[in-house]
C-alpha cells in the first residue's frame, strides 16, 4: 500500500489544544499508518533567532533569559498535555545553550550556527508531538537528516535528489500496519555531517520530495488556514477556499504570492503524480484543497484566483545594455535571494522585475551604481485560472477593467494566468475589486 505524508506547520502547533487537534488527524487521515514531519512549535524558530542575536551583540543574559523561556514553554505545554517531559529535550536544550554561549564568545553569528540552532526547534516539537500521539497509535520515532541529504549551503541547501531517493528506500520498510513514523520536518544532512536548512518553504519540499521517493499516494500540509483562498483574506473577506485546483494553478498562485505553499515543492508531486493536500487543522474536513495533476473542469475564461506579491522592485536597465550582461545580472540577484517575475525589453531599455531578498540589496546597489535605475513601491498582481487555458483572448479581456490604473508593466500571460505592475498602495483597492470582478461577479466567465 503507498503511504502518505502528513507534515504540520509551526503555525497549527501553537497551543497543547493545537498540537491535540493535530494528532487526532494523523489516525484519522491514515489509519494504516503514514510518515509524520513536525515543524516547530509555532514561535519557537523566532525566539531562538533572538536568542542567538542577542548573543551575538555580545548579550548574554538576554540571551540565556530567551532560552529559559523557550525551555518553560516547552514544560509547561507538556504538563497541560499530561505528558512527562522527553527525554530528548535535556541535551537538545544543552545544546542550543552551548551554541549561545559559543556565539557570545566570539561575537559572529554564522549560517552554519543558526541551523545547528534550528536542529533543537523541530527536534524539540517532534518528540514532543510524537508522545502525544502515541496515546493514539503506535509510534516510531527517526532523525530526518538520516533521509535527507543535501549539500553543504546553510540556511539555503539544496537536496541530493539521487542520494535522498537511497537513503529513504531504508524507511520504506518502516511504514504501514498502522506505525506511524514521526520525525522532524526542516532538517537536512550536509557532506560534513552538519545539519542544514533549505530557507523559505523548505519544509514542503522535503515533504513532497519524499512522497516522491517513497511512492506516497498523498502528500499533506497542514497548517491554520482553510486551504488556497481565491484571494488574500486580510484584503478580502469573502475570499473562499478552493476545494480543488490543478498543478498549474497552484504553481501559478505559489510563484504570484500564495504564501500557503512554496512553488518548488510541487515538482515532486507534477512527477509522481500523488495528491497534495493543503489543510486548516481547525477545520480538518472542509479546510482544505486537493491539488491533483489535472484541474477540475473550468468554464471557458474561468478565473479561479486573485494572487499578488508586495515589495516588488523596477530595475530598469538603458537601451544598448547587452542581453548577456542583462541575463547574468538577472541570475546573480535570483542567486543571492531575489524573487524574477518579469524582464521585459523595449526599444526604451529592459525591465527587470524583481522582489529584493535575502543579500540581493547589496548588488542591487552595485548596477544602480553602473547606470541602472531602481523603483520601489510595485506589486506584482496575477489572475490564475485554469479556464484561461481555453480563452485565447484572455489576456486582453482580463486587462480591459484596468484602463484607469496605472500599470508599470504586463508581465506577460501563462496557458493560466494574466501578470502585471501595479503601485503597491492600490493594492487594498484593486484586490478586491478584481476579485468581485472575476470571482464573485464572475465577470470572466
Amino acid at each position: 500500500m503507498s503511504p502518505r505524508i502528513l507534515k504540520f506547520n509551526s503555525r497549527a502547533l501553537g497551543s497543547a489544544e493545537a498540537l491535540r487537534r493535530a494528532c487526532a488527524i494523523v489516525p484519522q487521515e491514515a489509519p494504516e499508518g503514514a510518515l509524520v514531519l513536525v515543524s516547530a512549535l509555532q514561535g519557537g524558530p523566532e525566539a531562538i533567532r533572538e536568542a542567538l542575536g542577542a548573543a551575538a551583540r555580545g548579550n548574554l543574559s538576554a540571551a540565556r533569559a530567551l532560552l529559559a523561556a523557550l525551555v518553560e514553554r516547552h514544560r509547561a505545554l507538556a504538563r497541560e498535555l499530561g505528558l512527562p517531559e522527553p527525554e530528548a529535550w535535556k541535551p537538545l536544550f544543552e545544546r542550543l545553550e552551548t551554541l549561545l554561549e559559543g556565539v557570545g564568545l566570539v561575537g559572529e553569528l554564522s549560517p552554519r550556527t543558526r541551523d545547528a540552532a534550528r536542529v533543537v526547534a523541530d527536534a524539540a516539537a517532534s518528540e514532543l508531538f510524537a508522545d502525544l500521539l502515541g496515546r493514539l497509535a503506535p509510534v516510531l520515532r527517526r532523525d530526518l537528516r538520516e533521509v535527507v541529504p543535501t549539500d553543504g549551503r546553510h540556511g539555503r541547501a539544496r537536496l541530493d535528489g539521487p542520494a535522498l531517493r537511497e537513503a529513504a528506500s531504508a524507511w520504506a520498510g518502516l511504514l504501514g500496519r498502522g506505525r506511524h513514523l514521526v520525525s522532524q520536518a526542516s532538517i537536512g544532512q550536509g557532506p560534513d555531517g552538519a545539519p542544514t536548512t533549505l530557507g523559505r518553504g523548505g519544509s514542503d519540499l522535503i515533504a513532497t520530495t519524499l512522497g516522491e521517493a517513497l511512492g506516497a499516494c498523498e502528500v499533506q500540509i497542514w497548517t491554520d488556514v482553510d486551504g488556497i483562498l481565491s484571494a488574500d483574506p486580510s484584503l478580502v473577506p469573502e475570499a473562499r477556499p478552493i476545494p480543488a485546483l490543478g498543478l498549474a494553478e497552484a504553481a501559478a498562485l505559489s510563484a504570484f504570492g500564495a504564501e500557503t505553499l512554496w512553488a518548488e515543492a510541487l515538482a515532486p508531486a507534477a512527477r509522481a503524480g500523488f495528491r497534495l493536500i493543503v489543510g486548516n487543522t481547525l477545520h480538518p474536513e472542509t479546510g482544505r484543497t486537493a491539488i491533483l495533476a489535472q484541474a477540475p473542469p473550468r468554464a471557458k475564461g474561468e478565473v479561479t484566483s486573485v494572487a499578488y506579491k508586495e515589495g516588488v522592485a523596477a530595475l530598469r536597465f538603458p537601451p544598448g545594455q547587452g542581453l548577456e550582461e542583462l541575463l547574468d545580472a538577472a541570475l546573480r540577484l535570483e542567486e543571492a535571494g531575489a524573487s524574477r517575475y518579469g524582464l521585459l525589453s523595449s526599444p526604451e531599455g529592459t525591465l527587470l522585475v524583481l522582489r529584493p531578498e535575502g543579500q540581493s540589496e547589496a548588488l542591487l546597489a552595485e548596477l544602480v551604481a553602473k547606470g541602472a535605475v531602481l523603483e520601489r513601491g510595485w506589486a506584482v498582481v496575477a489572475l490564475v485560472g485554469e479556464g484561461l487555458r481555453q480563452d485565447p483572448g484572455a489576456a486582453a479581456r482580463l486587462l480591459a477593467p484596468l484602463a484607469e490604473e496605472r500599470l508599470g508593466a504586463v508581465l506577460g500571460a501563462s496557458p493560466v494566468s494574466v501578470a502585471f505592475l501595479v503601485p503597491e498602495d492600490r493594492l487594498p483597492q484593486l484586490i478586491p475589486a478584481l476579485h468581485r470582478c472575476f470571482i464573485l461577479e464572475g465577470v470572466n466567465a
